[in-house]
């Protein structure tokens, strides 16, 4: 933007009531309301970030004013601007793309990951079968070997 109170490059501001006289009373709808658009209609070049618009404005106004329109014909146009929205547009439909692309991939690999757990929870749940199969074995076999012990009915004694 070409003007004595804000930077071209950085796009800061001076504005006294943002950098020195800032109260809680004053809230963003009087930043943009009512400050901003004073600053731009009534640019103070005593105080300027861009000194070569100070300058202009305080020598030439009438240069001043024709490089204004010159920069919001260059950056400010409507045909531009509808350029800009179009291209964002287009990006944000490409973004939405890749989003989508991206979103297939992810449940794909979703997918996997879920298998693989599946997997891993059968083989699981197969040791787990098998040590309790394994445990049933040696209840079983301590049964058996308690039951095959011969009572005290089968032993003879010597009298």
């Amino acid at each position: 933007m070409y003007h004595p109170n804000v930077d071209e490059n950085s796009g800061s501001i001076c504005l006294d009531v943002i950098n020195q006289t800032w109260s809680p009373m004053f809230d963003l709808i009087n930043i943009f309301d009512e400050f901003l658009p004073q600053l731009l209609l009534y640019p103070n070049p005593s105080d300027p970030l861009n000194g070569e618009a100070a300058k202009l404005l305080q020598s030439d106004p009438e240069k001043y004013n024709k490089k204004i329109k010159d920069y919001i014909k260059k950056f400010a146009s409507e045909d531009l601007i509808i350029d800009k929205e179009k291209r964002f547009k287009n990006n944000s439909s490409k973004n939405n793309d890749n989003n989508n692309n991206n979103n297939c991939k992810d449940n794909k690999i979703d997918e996997g990951i879920k298998k693989e757990n599946e997997d891993n929870k059968k083989k699981e749940d197969d040791i787990k079968d098998e040590k309790e199969n394994e445990s049933d074995d040696d209840i079983n076999s301590d049964v058996s070997s308690v039951l095959s012990k011969p009572s005290l009915d089968d032993i003879e004694f010597d009298d």
